[in-house]
């Protein structure tokens, strides 16, 4: 998504040019690649395979408030149903707010695993696919706010019902029951101005249940937080969470009680086009009492060449005690080629 390719108003057509030239500019950009996967637990068939990621973005001035943006993304794996979607209005001294459909633009969700990595982290693609770190507001129907206060950027999310949900005009609440009874808020702070080369901040969350709603659905929160410093072409981090409560409304559909992640990586530019990185990412599952706290380990090989918006990589990913479950490994190794415009 390195190329944005706009679409002026003459290249619409009837209403929509009248649209545009009021709204302002629309862009256009994606990916698209092809992967092959090796797999021996859950690869099967053909382990070669294709999928595109196409950005709408577009903005226009509002009237003494600022400039108003839309986003939407696109993937070919869902047809015409946007993947996720934001509307936001940046202020500018007095802040950005917005309405996020599973962007991820706002709050403590915008850290992620935050280790150096020269592709994917390092549980990317493995039988569990997840980080693992914070409570957020879900993935849809979100508000938000932002701002850079005393040099730290201020991100904030509040969700009034956990759901995934994307609820068009005039939707009614979300329909995931085992969510929808609860409320989140949480934000992030970060800065990467205050030391040189130094990239650090830190979040939290705290969720709400109906417990009348969901019978042993507990209140949960969570604390996470990341520090990666770059010298030259080397950048190495950490990231570290605890999140108490994650279990899901009937203790013995997966006996947890919360996790504590430690994740790190380091990675290194070869030079301008080449890089290669290493990573580690262990998350506790306590057991709350169901069994003892199992360790989940994993561990990422990645090595990436850019050619302009091209980019090949091979990352090897392998995974202990899956999901808390003792015993139970993946590994896979991808090798990808994307094409960005």
């Amino acid at each position: 998504m390195k190329k944005l390719t706009k679409i002026g108003a003459s290249a619409l057509a009837g209403s929509l040019v009248a649209m545009s030239a009021q709204a302002g500019e629309l862009g256009v950009s994606g990916v698209w690649e092809v992967t092959y996967k090796s797999d021996d637990k859950t690869q099967t068939g053909n382990p070669f395979g294709s999928k595109s990621h196409i950005v709408f973005s577009g903005s226009g001035d509002v009237d003494g408030m600022g400039t108003a943006s839309f986003y939407a993304a696109q993937g070919d794996n869902n047809g015409s149903v946007f993947l996720s979607h934001n509307v936001t209005l940046d202020m500018g001294d007095m802040g950005m707010v917005g309405f996020d459909q599973g962007v991820g633009t706002f709050g403590a969700s915008t850290i992620d695993d935050k280790s150096p990595t020269a592709w994917e982290e390092s549980w990317h693609n493995t039988a569990n696919s997840s980080g693992g770190l914070v409570h957020s507001g879900g993935s849809a129907g979100v508000f938000g706010y932002s701002n850079t206060v005393g040099g730290f950027n201020l991100s904030v999310e509040y969700a009034p019902a956990m759901t995934s949900a994307d609820n068009g005009d005039g939707g009614t609440g979300g329909d995931d029951t085992s969510l929808a009874n609860g409320s989140n808020m949480n934000f992030a702070l970060t800065n990467n101005t205050l030391v040189d080369g130094l990239d650090f901040g830190f979040g939290m969350g705290e969720t709400e249940y109906d417990d009348s709603a969901i019978a042993g659905r507990e209140d949960g929160s969570s604390v996470v937080g990341y520090a990666n410093y770059t010298m030259g072409s080397i950048t190495a981090g950490v990231t570290v969470s605890d999140s108490s409560n994650t279990r899901s409304a009937t203790a013995t559909a997966d006996n947890q009680g919360g996790r504590q992640v430690e994740a790190f990586g380091v990675s290194m530019a070869i030079n301008e086009n080449l890089s290669i990185s290493y990573n580690q990412h262990n998350m506790t599952y306590t057991k709350d009492g169901a069994g003892p706290d199992v360790e989940q380990e994993s561990t990422g090989i990645a090595i990436a060449y850019t050619m302009g918006g091209a980019t090949l990589a091979i990352q090897n990913n392998s995974i202990d005690n899956v999901t808390g479950t003792a015993g139970t490994n993946d590994e896979i190794t991808e090798v990808s080629l994307s094409m960005a415009f």
